[in-house]
């Protein structure tokens, strides 16, 4: 493993890990297996989905599956565990982007897709019994600027003339702005269904599941580097001894490039902050119904979620602005140690409820907690999902670019089809532009600092991670 890339020992906690489970440190053999028919290097939301998918589809009495998941440290401390909670497809705002890169039909497959994770997510959810707070709701977009907002009408209009089925999506009349989404400033408003969950649950029920199935967990086991042998097997060295093992699934998001140096400026680390809110005496009285993106200048936006059950704690992730001109403190930082980035984070996310929502006050309420969250931006913000190319067996579903909970489970699905042998095409079950190809891989243009709307010039990194 590359020293550069890697998950840091003294991490922070977020509020959805607050009460452990009890697979936080678990270790299914004292052991370490020293083989494994697949080997999955990550505990958080893909690893867990490739793992449920396999046992569903691959597993049979006279042919046990074999799998070993391995976890540099507890389970779904990574991204997973430390999101905002937030399953928020992009159904128009990435439209006009989309189809101006890849074509209109490319483009409408990427709406579609995510759309349909609401109700895969709520199916898995039915017939799983999964207690996870899941709550399907409609999320606002709420726009304080006029230029911003003139663009996503725009991209809006684009797939609405494109033909494609919008019923979902509500623009909010323009007399209605304040009353509907609360937004103190709100020039343009829509809504579409999204929904919130409590993402440490999810992937802890899908995690005891695949145990009870049979599965190897092995948390504290850093993987060192994994190789393809002359033999087709795949070695993987971690601190506490090798496995081989017939196929390996990455699912290592922010940290894959420490462990697949050809990943290197493919996916990058990029450190994020969240923070949970307790609502005001007025918003206790009336809770906040729909999750929302506050898109307040280029690039920026906060988004949040208002969760219906408990005291109601809206979590808020975001505060770009207090941030994104200090490369060196989140871009290619792994470092989850700190509960915020800096203290302009903090102020940031303390003044932000009573400055955009309307009648909020400032005596009562606000951040109870603050926590950062690494997460694995791809340098052309599509996941990578698929074979590795040349590296028969070996298996990435890795780089969501802080949008993976509208994504993965479909790709986690897609991909173990194909290590199953269900299907050949990887790209009939999940958009073109996902699948990892050569040439995505040899492309040099990298397009992360652009899109976070920093100029781009010499990039700085914190001396803790280079």
């Amino acid at each position: 493993m590359s020293k550069d890339i890697h998950p840091v020992d003294n991490y922070c906690r977020s509020y959805w890990m607050s009460n452990p489970d009890k697979l936080a440190h678990y270790r299914s053999t004292v052991d370490l297996p020293l083989h494994s028919d697949i080997v999955i290097i990550g505990s958080g939301y893909s690893g867990s989905a490739c793992a449920y998918y396999l046992y569903k589809y691959g597993q049979s009495n006279k042919n046990p599956l074999m799998i070993t998941m391995v976890e540099a440290r507890e389970t779904c401390s990574g991204a997973t565990g430390r999101n905002g909670g937030h399953l928020k497809p992009d159904v128009y705002y990435s439209y006009k982007r989309y189809s101006e890169k890849y074509g209109r039909e490319i483009a409408e497959s990427l709406m579609q897709f995510e759309a349909k994770h609401i109700q895969a997510m709520s199916a898995l959810i039915s017939e799983e019994n999964i207690q996870c707070d899941w709550e399907v709701t409609r999320s606002c977009d709420a726009y304080i600027n006029h230029e911003l907002a003139e663009e996503a009408k725009a991209s809006f209009q684009q797939r609405c003339v494109d033909g494609a089925d919008v019923d979902d999506i509500h623009e909010i009349p323009s007399d209605d702005l304040l009353a509907i989404t609360k937004v103190k400033n709100v020039v343009y408003g829509i809504t579409f269904t999204a929904a919130s969950i409590h993402p440490y649950k999810l992937i802890h029920h899908l995690l005891n599941k695949c145990i009870e199935q049979g599965m190897n967990l092995q948390t504290n086991t850093f993987v060192l580097n994994a190789t393809r042998l002359p033999s087709g097997q795949w070695s993987i060295v971690t601190s506490r001894g090798t496995i081989h093992t017939s196929k390996v699934i990455f699912a290592t998001n922010a940290y894959t490039a420490g462990i697949l140096p050809l990943f290197n400026n493919k996916i990058v680390p990029v450190r994020g902050t969240i923070c949970r809110i307790l609502p005001s005496l007025r918003y206790q009285q009336s809770p906040l119904k729909m999750t929302y993106s506050i898109r307040i200048k280029e690039s920026h936006f906060d988004y949040m979620i208002a969760r219906q059950t408990g005291d109601r704690s809206i979590i808020l992730g975001g505060a770009k602005s207090a941030h994104l001109s200090e490369t060196k403190i989140w871009y290619n930082n792994c470092d989850d140690s700190m509960e915020f980035i800096n203290e302009k984070s903090k102020n940031y996310f303390e003044e932000f409820m009573p400055k955009y929502f309307d009648g909020w006050g400032t005596d009562d309420g606000g951040c109870q907690e603050f926590w950062t969250g690494i997460l694995g931006y791809s340098s052309d913000l599509l996941p990578f999902v698929g074979e590795l190319p040349d590296q028969s067996n070996g298996y990435i579903i890795a780089g969501f670019n802080g949008h993976g909970m509208p994504r993965i489970l479909l790709c986690a699905r897609a991909l173990v089809d194909v290590i199953l042998g269900r299907t050949k095409n990887i790209e009939e079950l999940i958009p073109e532009p996902y699948v990892i190809t050569r040439s995505r891989l040899a492309t040099k243009e990298n397009c992360i600092l652009k899109h976070m709307g920093v100029h781009v010039g010499p990039i700085e990194t914190d001396e803790r991670t280079a």
